[in-house]
């Protein structure tokens, strides 16, 4: 009984402790029009939009850094954007 009390405290203890996310910031994404160097691994085609009629490309764009991040890429080469710049499409990177 002492042994499993020992086992349940340290997995506690364990899992208690915070951890940096292996995720990429936002901030850490960075955008651009150049293509990445030749050991960055591409992760696919992302897009990134705003949900508001009045919408800005600023905001498309913030939306597509965040999109960025969830998949685990830090470099975006912008392809297109939206007639309206409500919309903005890309191909995400994850760069050393």
């Amino acid at each position: 009984m002492l042994r499993f009390l020992f086992v349940l405290f340290a997995v506690a203890a364990i899992s208690a402790c915070a951890s940096r996310s292996v995720l990429p910031d936002v901030k850490e994404v960075k955008v651009s029009r150049d293509n990445p160097g030749k050991d960055c691994k591409e992760m696919g085609p992302i897009s990134g939009t705003t949900m508001t009629a009045k919408g800005t490309q600023e905001e498309a764009l913030a939306d597509l850094k965040k999109e960025a991040a969830h998949k685990g890429a830090n470099y975006v080469v912008v392809k297109q954007y939206s007639s309206y710049g409500t919309t903005v499409t890309g191909t995400a990177y994850e760069c050393p």
